[in-house]
């Protein structure tokens, strides 16, 4: 069973959408959020270079985890690749690009999919969406309970966007509203139809948990 570090570099350990593109389209994954003065939490989006051949889709390697847990430069057998200038990182074969780690709400992450850069064996990209109390080291941080699961309706406004290679705005999910009482959300997959172009299902599924059970389901 594949297995992260629930604890990102730099950070103490914590107390009807439908979207077709053709083989090598490029499309972004988008999340923002705003939390009121006294909940400083973080919200990810993470992606998976996964193999589905009928029984559901799975991922055998820790490289093939797009996640902001999983960002250090490690060996063939598990990591992705960071770039250290400016905090970008993404899968060894290039197909799946994070913008980087923003833990200051009334920002934005970013997942860029490049269907022409996906490994061959690749035919299925599930999607998901975490929140967690952040420990930014500021003196909000005194009045939480450091046991306190955090969920989506602890903030404002919390939206994932999916947009094209045009730009396009193709579907948007508001968690906040949607998903108030959970923590992990999975947004869908995109999928490799039968005629080479990419296919977005959505599943829209809320559950409590951490990545680490979202991986237990996938390997």
């Amino acid at each position: 069973m594949l297995t992260l570090t629930l604890e990102k570099p730099g950070t103490a350990a914590p107390k009807k959408l439908q979207l077709s593109l053709n083989k090598g389209a490029r499309f972004t994954v988008k999340v923002a959020w705003e939390c009121e003065a006294d909940h400083q939490d973080d919200v990810d989006i993470h992606a998976l270079e996964a193999s589905n051949s009928g029984g559901g889709a799975r991922v055998t390697k820790l490289e093939s985890v797009l996640s902001t847990y999983n960002t250090k430069k490690m060996n063939p057998r598990g990591g992705v690749l960071a770039n250290d200038a400016d905090g970008s990182f993404s899968t060894p074969s290039g197909g799946l690009q994070h913008s980087g780690d923003i833990r200051i709400q009334g920002n934005y992450e970013m997942i860029t999919i490049d269907g022409s850069r996906l490994p061959s064996s690749v035919n299925e990209i599930p999607l998901f969406a975490t929140v967690h109390k952040a420990d930014h080291g500021n003196e909000h941080e005194a009045d939480h309970d450091s046991d306190e699961e955090a969920a989506f309706a602890d903030i404002e406004i919390c939206t994932v966007t999916i947009n094209d290679d045009s730009g396009k705005e193709l579907g948007v999910y508001k968690l906040s509203d949607e998903f108030g009482e959970f923590n992990v959300v999975q947004l869908g997959s995109i999928m490799l139809a039968e005629d080479g172009s990419w296919v977005y299902a959505p599943v829209g599924r809320g559950f409590t948990g951490t990545i680490n059970d979202v991986l237990a389901h996938f390997s």
